[in-house]
């Protein structure tokens, strides 16, 4: 038995050395990558493309480029109840399950948070498993449920063992249960029969010291995969009842421990262990262990794989322990890579610049750093020639003719090495009969068996039978770097400063190709890195600078391929054509495959498994078989065109954020914004930014977006890689955003993401305001009109008011005009009268008889003249104004001389008659004469209408003015009149009896006025009509 052991194990090792050549590169994803924790425990791609990942600490979410890590929040119920996550679930209604130390939680991915459904998974739940169609299992008290979700339907079974001992279980798409207890039986369980089959892994098994299986997986063919503890992978055949151990230690030895199994394509499957990954085929029994390689950095970070989920796209996902994340790309296997490390089984230096094939299936790759290097196509071994047997490790030249490779050296000249021996046969360096430069660049084998060799000079052609070099003199001097010949035996040679030369030995033509700047179709420059010349016998030249050229049919122009067609780069190295017509162009940014019909550019880079982007001068080989050698700077690639399957797996695209000032932005019903189809800003946050992303793994970083606002872009936005958008100072309105990926020839997807967007006015410039701008329109129209109609109102009322005080006006100056002309036609007469009259009355002793009619008639003679005088100082207030000559006045003086001239009016009328003044003087500046007027007719208004009394009373000087009162006890005048007979030819009705012309008052306030004083009607309770006279006083010093 040991020995058998010894024989399986010795198989395995030996077959996974040989699996070693089968490559697999890894992308990894730690901590330092945006990973919580390096140890991961679980993983899973939603329905949407989302891979979620269960560690220590927290459950990750990843798109391809931005981690969101969920913890838990201790002041947060809607948080994931651990950081400890180490199953995740999706069901058939696209809900995922999330089990940590503390039950199972789901996630809504529409508010973002999580929550227990007790109904559906209660807490006490263990083993959560979904099958292939979503339908959850788990393990609660002694039962086995079943939940399917999408119909909200829970069953529970009752298998004859007992449940609470399960290990693990699967579920296959028949509906079957394989169920292995902690004692390591395995058990079948159809749950619509409940029959129940034991079966017996261990029982031809060398002793285990466990029994536990950890992982059930049941392949295509029926047969189940069984992942142990102690004895690695086993394989249960139910028909025959019969298993087999496939492998049950690693490479030194160790029980093999088996965490998971999944199934990738066809009958491969992988078997995550603490041994690394093993790769199994079921139909050839081979298997790959892939372990961590400390000088690989494409290997798994770490042995210890915990976890392993296929996604959509064909990658793989192996979650560690220690390692993180690593991801295998579908898309990484079209690319093998050859670089130096420190095993002895790879490639001697990195800059690899020659590459050609042996009649014997050999590889020799020439570097400039290391020399050259042998690989055994057959068996992936690879050997260098040792230091001494060439010339320099600086190698530019590579030929395999026969049983010879000749060897071209940096300045040595060349070296021939015999093949099967690997010794050196011959050696060159310049000289009259060899060449005259001993920088080797370029060899090439024409059709007739000639050996052409170019250098840093010139270009000469070797003589086997005299075993020296001539030199070919189509071609002058100059740096030669490639040589090509065409189907008429035409050579082509790529110089460095003189572009393209040419010459056929058999006709004699020759010709050359160099850069005009006047010439669009001329060679594009004449640095000429490499020429080549494919199956329609077309000429490629790549250029320093200028793009890819092809000669056209015509022979006289050429056609460029440039960065404006899609190239990444117009540095070009060197160009290869595969079975199918497409031409691979190696660039200083990437490796390009174009298809010359349709012009359509597919890129390469480091990032879809190249070693890197930067490739090396004339630099690539392919073979009979259509499989294509090129050296980079890092290394060589070699891959084989036909066997690339085109993807057409379309990315789904997400927008994953939303930010307002920096910050995402919480919807109103807390959706995620992923999920959201509409978001309302207010007017003040119309600058914002959108994040998306297209959720795939193989090469995120290129896939190229194209975005669109509608309602502010008329056409669609090409990004090469930025996944943000910025919008800023958006007006108010609705908008559409739409995002989708697109192709290299800028096709984009057919189904964009969608965000609509509207940007609230403020409040200023809603519908109410602009509603209430409008009442306020119609209000401030109706208005202005209405104010216009009142001031074409007024303004026809003031015309006709302005005409009606001009007719008053004029009327009045008529009055006044008639009034002047007759007092001046009465006082004449009165005048010539009053004369005779005086001289009569001086004699009395002449006309005693006749004395009292005279003095009747001076009386009413004196009488007309007062009155005649008084209409002249009207006429003279009215029209040209008093003449006024201030002087310091006695107004007590004044007063009292006026006082006594109506003694005697009032003395006829009985009236009581009384005068106050105050003790000491009374003085102020005022016209004498015009205050002698004021006081008259005062007084004799006073007389004129008072029925018993006249009280005057002179206040003296206080605040300034001087306060005369002369009151009556006439008829009261009554209030609405007490201002209006101030006004000219103003009478009261009740005392229109009285004698008088109406303007005396009118005389006192105009005087008074220019005495800078007041005259008014005192509102008074005391029965009697009091006239207020107020003008400025001084004292007696002043």
């Amino acid at each position: 038995m040991k020995f058998k052991h010894l024989l399986f194990l010795l198989a395995v090792l030996l077959t996974s050395e040989y699996s070693k050549a089968q490559q697999y590169y890894f992308r990894h994803y730690q901590v330092e990558n945006g990973l919580s924790h390096n140890t991961v425990f679980n993983v899973l791609q939603d329905h949407r493309g989302f891979i979620w990942m269960g560690t220590k600490d927290g459950l990750n979410r990843f798109d391809g480029h931005v981690w969101k890590v969920f913890r838990h929040v201790e002041t947060d119920p809607s948080s994931i109840a651990s950081n400890f996550v180490y199953t995740l679930r999706e069901d058939n209604k696209g809900q995922m399950w999330v089990g940590t130390g503390r039950g199972y939680q789901k996630y809504n991915a529409s508010t973002v948070s999580f929550e227990y459904d007790t109904a559906a998974i209660p807490p006490t739940a263990s083993r959560l498993t979904a099958d292939a169609r979503g339908i959850l299992w788990y393990i609660s008290g002694r039962k086995l449920y079943r939940y399917d979700h999408a119909r909200d339907i829970t069953r529970n079974y009752t298998p004859p063992i007992d449940v609470n001992s399960v290990d693990v279980f699967h579920v296959t798409n028949s509906n079957i249960l394989w169920i292995a207890l902690y004692n390591g039986d395995l058990f079948r369980f159809d749950p619509a029969t409940g029959a129940l089959k034991k079966y017996d892994v261990y029982k031809h098994s060398p002793k285990a010291g466990t029994r536990d299986i950890n992982a059930l997986y049941a392949a295509h063919d029926g047969r189940i995969l069984i992942g142990t503890s102690a004895q690695g992978l086993k394989i249960l055949d139910e028909q025959t009842d019969t298993y087999e151990d496939v492998v049950t230690s690693n490479p030194n030895n160790v029980s093999l421990y088996v965490r998971d199994i999944i199934h990738n394509t066809g009958d491969e499957y992988w078997i995550a262990s603490e041994s690394g990954i093993y790769i199994y085929n079921l139909l050839t029994k081979r298997i790959t262990n892939l372990r961590k390689e400390y000088n690989n950095p494409y290997s798994i970070t770490d042995n210890a794989v915990y976890c392993l989920r296929r996604d959509q796209e064909g990658g793989i996902w192996a979650g560690t322990y220690f390692g993180g994340m690593n991801y295998y790309p579908k898309q990484y296997t079209y690319f093998q890579k050859y670089f130096p490390d420190n095993s002895n089984n790879t490639i001697g230096g990195n800059a690899v610049r020659e590459i050609c094939e042996d009649r014997y299936g050999n590889l020799w790759v020439g570097t400039e750093d290391n020399g050259v290097s042998k690989i055994e196509l057959a068996t992936g071994k690879i050997t260098h020639l040792k230091p001494g047997k060439i010339s320099h490790t600086n190698v530019h030249g590579l030929l395999a003719i026969d049983n010879e490779l000749w060897v071209g050296t940096w300045d040595k000249g060349v070296d021939v090495i015999d093949i099967p021996s690997g010794k050196l046969i011959n050696h060159f360096e310049s000289g009259p009969n060899t060449f005259s430069n001993n920088f080797i660049v370029a060899f090439f084998k024409t059709s007739t068996g000639d050996i052409l060799v170019g250098t840093g000079r010139d270009l000469v052609k070797y003589n086997r039978a005299a075993n020296n070099f001539s030199n070919i003199d189509e071609v002058p001097f100059s740096n030669k770097r490639s040589i090509a010949e065409d189907k008429e035996g035409t050579i082509w040679i790529a110089t460095s400063d003189r572009g393209l030369f040419y010459y056929n030995p058999r006709t004699g033509q020759k010709g050359n190709y160099q850069y005009d700047e006047k010439d669009s179709t001329s060679l594009a420059g004449n640095s000429v890195n490499s020429v080549m010349v494919d199956a329609d016998q077309n000429i490629w030249a790549s250029t320093e600078g200028q793009g890819v050229c092809k000669l056209n049919p015509d022979k006289k122009t050429f056609s460029r391929y440039t960065t404006r067609n899609g190239l990444p780069s117009d540095y070009i190295f060197r160009v290869l054509q595969d079975n199918s017509g497409n031409m691979w162009i190696t660039t200083s940014r990437g490796l390009v495959c174009m298809n010359p019909a349709t012009k359509e550019v597919k890129v390469f880079t480091s990032i879809n498994g190249i070693l890197n982007d930067q490739f090396n001068y004339n630099s690539g080989y392919k073979d009979k078989n259509g499989k294509m050698y090129i050296g980079s700077v890092k290394g060589m690639i070699s891959f084989n065109p036909d066997t690339f399957i085109k993807d057409t797996f379309v990315a789904p695209v997400y927008i994953t954020g939303f930010n307002v000032k920096n910050k995402a932005i919480t919807l109103e019903d807390k959706k995620a914004i992923m999920l959201a189809k509409r978001v309302i800003l207010p007017h003040d946050e119309a600058s914002f930014s959108i994040d998306f992303a297209a959720l795939s793994f193989t090469a995120p970083e290129t896939i190229s977006y194209a975005y669109k606002m509608e309602g502010l872009d008329k056409e669609w936005t090409h990004l090469e890689t930025n996944r943000v958008v910025y919008f800023t100072d958006l007006k108010p309105g609705r908008y559409k955003f739409l995002v989708t990926t697109t192709d290299n020839n800028n096709k984009r997807g057919e189904h964009p993401a969608e965000l609509e967007i509207e940007i609230q006015p403020p409040f200023w410039a809603t519908s109410w305001a602009y509603l209430l701008y409008a009442l306020l329109l119609v209000s401030g129209c109706y208005y202005f009109i209405n104010r216009y109609h009142i001031r074409q109102t007024l303004k026809h009322k003031r015309k006709l008011e302005e005409l009606q005080h001009k007719k008053e006006k004029e009327l009045y100056q008529a009055k006044v005009d008639f009034l002047t002309n007759v007092a001046h036609e009465i006082n004449t007469p009165l005048t010539l009268i009053k004369g005779p009259l005086e001289q009569v009355i001086e004699n009395p002793e002449e006309i005693i008889a006749n004395r009292n009619h005279l003095q009747v008639m001076e009386r009413n003679t004196n009488r007309l003249v007062q009155l005649t005088n008084q209409l002249l100082d009207f006429r003279q207030t009215e029209s040209t104004g008093f003449s006024l000559y201030f002087s310091r006045l006695n107004i007590t003086e004044v007063l009292e001389d006026t006082y006594e001239n109506f003694k005697i009016p009032a003395a006829q009328k009985k009236l009581q008659y009384q005068l106050t003044v105050p003790d000491q003087a009374v003085f102020a500046f005022a016209d004498e004469e015009g205050l002698n007027k004021i006081f008259s007719n005062l007084f004799s208004n006073a007389v004129k209408y008072a029925d018993k009394l006249i009280k005057i009373q002179l206040w003296g000087v206080e605040n300034g003015m001087i306060t005369l009162e002369v009151s009556n006890d006439g008829n009261l005048i009554p209030d609405e009149m007490k201002e209006k007979i101030f006004a000219p030819f103003v009478r009261l009705k009740n005392n229109e009896k009285q004698k008088g012309t109406g303007i005396g008052l009118s005389i006192c306030r105009s005087l008074t006025t220019l005495h800078k004083g007041e005259l008014y009607v005192a509102d008074r309770n005391d029965g009697l009509n009091t006239f207020v006279l107020t003008i400025p006083g001084i004292t007696e010093n002043h």
